[in-house]
């Protein structure tokens, strides 16, 4: 091979070379713009991502902070229903307590005059008359609000209405009937306010 052949040789093998470079560096440059194109990708669905995490995030502060006050709201509701529950009870306590005191107040000038007569007088059947009396009108007041006397001499002891405090045997009774009472027991509206206290027999 002549010189010139040579040197033609050498010329296209290094034309050939830098078309390769250049075809490669076109490829490296191609690659870098596809990984630069799918970084700004990733870095704009990160930022997506993160404004749609804050977004919830900001949601939920909402959600909490509004139950927080409905809350705080119910449990004030709650205490003004407790301290006016509570208030009522009290007027409606008071305003029965009055009327109760109100309808005693006769009772009690009655018993200021029985005993304005006692002073007076030293017959002692007038004094029996008037106590009765006061006692009388005292009684069926209370009557008429409800309250109502028991009458157990002839019954069965009944532990729930009767306490006995004494026992004897008593001729033609059979064992555990009430055969005197030593202090009377009540019913207010049929429920027992205060237990008899009763003799029975054995």
């Amino acid at each position: 091979m002549s010189s010139s052949e040579k040197q033609e040789s050498t010329i296209g093998e290094t034309r050939e070379e830098e078309s390769q470079d250049t075809s490669n560096v076109n490829e490296d440059v191609a690659s870098l713009d596809n990984a630069d194109s799918v970084a700004a990708e990733a870095v704009t669905e990160s930022s997506d991502e993160a404004t749609a995490d804050n977004d919830e995030e900001q949601m939920w502060q909402k959600k909490v902070a509004e139950l927080e006050d409905r809350l705080l709201r119910v449990h004030a509701d709650f205490d003004n229903f407790r301290r006016r529950t509570r208030q009522e009870k009290e007027d409606l306590l008071n305003l029965a307590n009055t009327k109760l005191i109100g309808e005693l107040l006769p009772v009690l000038d009655n018993f200021a005059l029985a005993l304005q007569a006692a002073e007076s007088s030293g017959d002692a059947g007038s004094i029996a008359k008037g106590v009765d009396m006061v006692y009388k009108q005292l009684f069926n007041m209370l009557e008429n609000m409800g309250l109502r006397q028991m009458e157990p001499i002839g019954q069965a002891f009944d532990p729930s209405m009767h306490e006995a405090v004494m026992s004897e045997p008593v001729d033609g009774k059979e064992p555990g009937v009430v055969v005197a009472v030593m202090r009377s027991g009540y019913y207010f509206k049929d429920k027992v306010l205060r237990p008899a206290m009763v003799k029975v027999s054995e």
